[in-house]
């Protein structure tokens, strides 16, 4: 397989450079960016459970989660959430210390936790999703006419945007009152939102990369090369990342001009845009997490 540095560099337009490189020890299940620390926060096959500092070196490690595979954490590091099994949900600490498990009534598809980690919201298999916060209490529930299998709280305005995997993008409030509701034309591999929420990005296989703004109005599509399947956007939405069923990835500005692409020679597992869009964290199914930094001097 080639080195880091010479598929990235083989690219097209201005390539970043790798300013660290980490690997799980197990195969690695997911991964989240606390983006104002720059930490990144990691999950592997075998219940371990990684923070890694803005340096690329580890600064807690535990183990011992029992089949986790989902990993959302708080923009300020101070809290995150973990998903195990198909039912079970853990609140972190920033020490990756276990503060409460608590059960789901139905199997949980995906789960947000806010910027602060204040709030959490899971959505669940049964179309429900319920919003509680950190101490456990029930917040409220609402119910979609499909699953959600993508879902995020804005920063500013507190409100929850969801998608599901195919024919809906929806904005609730923090009272589960619904602010707007759109249709998807094709199935939705990734949700990313801005932190004012007034650029959505929606990576729609067969339809490129759709943005939406504050009210789910159609505002701009992007045809890529390749089927768009992960994107992730800055806070003011000045950059974003897309990464392609074929193994593409794309760096572009805000107007969806490439700035760089590349082709990865392995699956990409996730990636994570910085709030400022100078640098990209990418997460690749063999376990490696790579720091991708634009040089801005």
């Amino acid at each position: 397989m080639p080195s880091p540095s010479e598929w990235i560099r083989n690219g097209t337009g201005l390539p970043p450079r790798v300013t660290w490189a980490f690997a799980t020890d197990a195969e690695l299940v997911s991964v989240s960016l606390a983006t104002e620390s720059s930490e990144v926060f990691a999950i592997d096959r075998a219940g371990g459970v990684y923070r890694l500092n803005r340096a690329g070196r580890i600064e807690c490690l535990t183990r011992g989660l029992h089949e986790p595979r989902i990993i959302r954490w708080a923009h300020t590091g101070d809290a995150g959430i973990v998903i195990e099994g198909q039912d079970q949900i853990s609140l972190l600490d920033s020490a990756l210390n276990v503060a409460w498990t608590a059960g789901a009534p139905k199997p949980i598809l995906n789960a947000a936790i806010d910027a602060y980690g204040h709030n959490i919201a899971m959505t669940l298999e049964s179309s429900d999703t319920v919003v509680i916060n950190a101490d456990r209490q029930k917040l409220n529930q609402f119910t979609t006419t499909v699953p959600l299998h993508h879902i995020e709280f804005s920063v500013g305005i507190p409100k929850i945007i969801g998608a599901a995997d195919h024919g809906l993008l929806c904005c609730h409030d923090m009272d589960g009152d619904e602010v707007w509701i759109e249709r998807l034309y094709a199935n939705c591999g990734s949700l990313s939102v801005t932190g004012d929420a007034k650029r959505i990005l929606v990576a729609e296989y067969s339809h490129g990369l759709q943005v939406f703004d504050s009210r789910g109005q159609s505002q701009a599509s992007f045809v890529l090369d390749g089927t768009p399947a992960l994107v992730s956007a800055s806070h003011f939405g000045e950059r974003a990342a897309v990464s392609t069923v074929e193994q593409q990835i794309y760096w572009l500005d805000a107007d969806g001009t490439l700035l760089w692409a590349t082709e990865c020679p392995e699956e990409v597992l996730s990636l994570h845009c910085d709030p400022l869009g100078e640098w990209l964290v990418l997460a690749l199914k063999s376990g490696r997490i790579l720091r991708l930094d634009w040089d801005t001097a």
